[in-house]
């Protein structure tokens, strides 16, 4: 375990500063999907992921209705994938751990341990959601927090997502490796060395595909802490696919400035009922809102194009019409001197021929006309001769 020792890394210069934030970010990575391969990174659209989490119990563990019509939700909603969380209690916490403070804040005030112990999805239900999820036409993923329960869900995904505060579970994330499956590793609560560490352990163990995430652990996450500068620099610094795990309450502002800055995976809770029994339903958007999210991360992509300055073909028509040109302003005969403010002007064409760009004018001012040009025609350098004497 000498290989993984953490106190090097911290006596290292700063994996995020600004001089490291140079490296290429690889183009894409695919996986399969029940619709075909997807490209995740590039140019490809924004991968989004419908997070239900524990938000599939609604009541009864044993009864998977909630589960199967989020998945429905997602899938109607335009989202690439659903992700839920499997995992167990005696493999998370040591015992006795505690009230956590932001659920105690949001009324929820039970030890972690009893909350956990509510909200396990049941891992014989785990392979039928990713059946249905399969039949839904979106990819089945879930969160795993133990070696056992990796076992159980590594078959049944073709993508990984490692939590936040998994980021330190070298086991997890060299198992996660082996498998040659790509990586999305979310990254709340955690410094430079942290993330470099578990980059390193998930390349170290042969993984290649890697997307890493901004993510804030607070729950709701406020705007002021969202940092969303960093989604550009995770992805350069480690070479990797940048994104967002969203938790800020807004359900748009987030996601929106996340995918202008360059995510190419997307993370946000949603809920079927924000008033459900769990601890994440009430920071959750509802389904209406995931569908206003996707088709507005849609909209954004197609506004930002490929960020090369051009005459777009939708302004054809007006770059002709409407561009200011060297137009003729009085009947021109073959032999007259041509001059701006006499027979010249830098005047919109409209329907008309139109003539030179003004940056050919000195090439036009001053020389004699080679042809007669009616009032409002274009004038260009070819119908000029030489300078008069």
């Amino acid at each position: 375990m000498q290989s993984r020792l953490y106190a090097p890394l911290l006596r290292k210069k700063c994996p995020m500063s600004h001089d490291a934030c140079s490296v290429p970010v690889p183009a894409s990575f695919t996986i399969p999907t029940p619709k075909g391969m997807r490209q995740i990174g590039g140019d490809a659209p924004c991968f989004v992921i419908a997070e239900i989490g524990s938000n599939w119990l609604m009541g009864d563990r044993s009864d998977d209705t909630a589960a199967r019509r989020m998945i429905e939700v997602a899938a109607a909603a335009g989202c690439d994938a659903v992700k839920f969380q499997t995992f167990r209690p005696e493999t998370l916490y040591v015992p006795d751990p505690g009230e956590s403070d932001y659920l105690s804040a949001a009324g929820i005030k039970r030890s972690i341990a009893d909350i956990i112990r509510e909200n396990v999805l049941p891992p014989e239900m785990v392979p039928g959601l990713a059946d249905f999820a399969t039949s839904c036409g979106v990819v089945f993923m879930s969160s795993c927090f133990s070696l056992e329960d990796f076992a159980i869900v590594d078959p049944l995904t073709p993508i990984h997502k490692l939590a936040s505060y998994e980021i330190t579970f070298y086991p997890l994330i060299e198992a996660i490796a082996r498998t040659g499956k790509p990586l999305i590793m979310s990254t709340g609560a955690a410094i430079p060395q942290d993330v470099a560490w578990a980059v390193e352990c998930f390349r170290d163990a042969g993984g290649k595909d890697l997307s890493v995430l901004q993510c804030t652990a607070s729950y709701p996450a406020p705007d002021e802490a969202l940092n969303l500068r960093a989604i550009p620099a995770l992805g350069q610094t480690f070479a990797a696919v940048p994104g967002l795990s969203d938790h800020s309450p807004h359900p748009l502002h987030a996601p929106f400035a996340a995918v202008s800055l360059g995510a190419k995976v997307l993370e946000k809770h949603f809920t079927l009922d924000r008033n459900g029994p769990g601890p994440d339903h009430f920071n959750s958007i509802l389904p209406e809102e995931l569908q206003t999210l996707v088709h507005g991360i849609r909209a954004i992509e197609a506004m930002l194009g490929d960020g090369v300055k051009k005459v777009e073909p939708i302004e054809d028509e007006l770059y002709a019409f409407a561009r200011r040109r060297v137009q003729a302003i009085r009947p021109i005969a073959a032999g007259d001197l041509l001059r701006l403010g006499d027979n010249l002007a830098i005047l919109r064409p409209g329907k008309r021929t139109p003539g030179a760009h003004p940056h050919d004018l000195p090439l036009i001012d001053g020389h004699q006309a080679l042809r007669a040009i009616a009032v409002g025609d274009g004038v260009q350098v070819t119908d000029c001769s030489a300078p008069a004497p």
